[in-house]
């Protein structure tokens, strides 16, 4: 942890400021050490850098081993490819270019794929993860001068009001026990004008859905690794799925990824039958959401179900009027 996280931080419990004890630094790296808060006198380690406002990864544990084995799969500097990148572009429908200078909230990072196109394009990134993901995030990218790791959970987020320029959430909240709930807590760390951009996996292919929901009664209930061996299989089932007329029936059977890299491949396949809570959403149904919390500017986009709104810039009259 850096120092220069703490102007950013504040007690998930009752919002107070938080005081910095070091034990071990290295270079600007705070090693070990803990965050405690004067108002209501908790305290939360700092652990190989990170500080924990968590004390266990809970429901999101197989995404901690998941990006622990897989902890450079998905990373564009590594891999050569430029499929994070992209993704980010499309989901945020911006010029990358215009995060330069941006404090930007990166709500489910994993191993930080996109917060490392986030500091390529010259943002500073708070990445935030449940699962011990957070460990191959900062081995990936915590050592950037830009770049902070924090373990803790989105319902309770140690992060003061109205302080990013940008939030995003990809592929992450339908994985939370209520994905709605979820996102309702992060616009009001927006500052005014501030834009949130969240992706969710759209309930549109209503065989593949009920064919994985199938599967998922026995597999979220196995050993992890006993799971990940077993989604090996997709590595030959690609190259059967693309036998002409093949594909539709082995998807509606048994669903894999199909990514053409095969560790990719062997990753979003564990990544589908693993998590404990998986959801399935529509345009109309998250961009409720988005009006309900009073973001302006809503705009749909790409890919599965991919929304993004701002935060007003001024209070509506009629609020300030109310308030008086």
């Amino acid at each position: 942890m850096k120092s220069a996280l703490l102007q950013w931080l504040q007690c998930p419990v009752c919002e107070h400021s938080l005081s910095l004890r070091v034990a071990e630094q290295v270079g600007e790296e705070v090693v070990t050490g803990d965050l405690s808060c004067a108002g209501c006198g908790g305290t939360y380690p700092i652990v190989n850098s990170v500080p924990r406002f968590v004390s266990q990864d809970g429901y999101a544990a197989a995404f901690g081993f998941e990006w622990n084995v897989h902890r450079t799969t998905q990373v564009d500097s590594v891999n050569g490819r430029t499929d994070s990148e992209d993704r980010l572009r499309l989901s945020l429908a911006m010029p990358l270019e215009s995060l330069r200078g941006k404090l930007v909230l990166d709500v489910g990072c994993g191993t930080g794929r996109f917060a490392e196109v986030v500091l390529k394009y010259g943002g500073t990134v708070i990445g935030v993860d449940l699962s011990r993901a957070v460990d191959a995030a900062f081995t990936n990218m915590g050592r950037h001068p830009r770049m902070h790791v924090v373990q803790a959970d989105a319902f309770k987020l140690p992060l003061r009001p109205s302080v990013f320029d940008l939030i995003y959430s990809l592929g992450v909240l339908h994985h939370t026990p209520d994905c709605r709930s979820a996102f309702e807590h992060l616009p009001k760390h927006l500052k005014p004008g501030g834009q949130v951009i969240v992706n969710v996996y759209a309930r549109a292919n209503k065989i593949y859905i009920a064919s994985t929901n199938f599967w998922r009664r026995v597999t979220t209930r196995m050993p992890k690794r006993l799971l990940y061996a077993l989604a090996h299989i997709a590595v030959p089932l690609y190259y059967i799925y693309r036998i002409p007329g093949l594909y539709h029936l082995g998807m509606g059977v048994l669903p894999i990824n199909m990514h053409p890299n095969w560790r990719w491949r062997v990753l979003d396949t564990f990544d589908c039958y693993s998590p404990v809570y998986q959801s399935y959403h529509t345009y109309p149904e998250v961009f409720r959401w988005f009006e309900d919390e009073g973001l302006e500017h809503i705009r749909i986009g790409e890919p599965a179900v991919t929304v993004r709104g701002a935060r007003p810039v001024a209070q509506p009259l009629e609020s300030v009027l109310h308030a008086a």
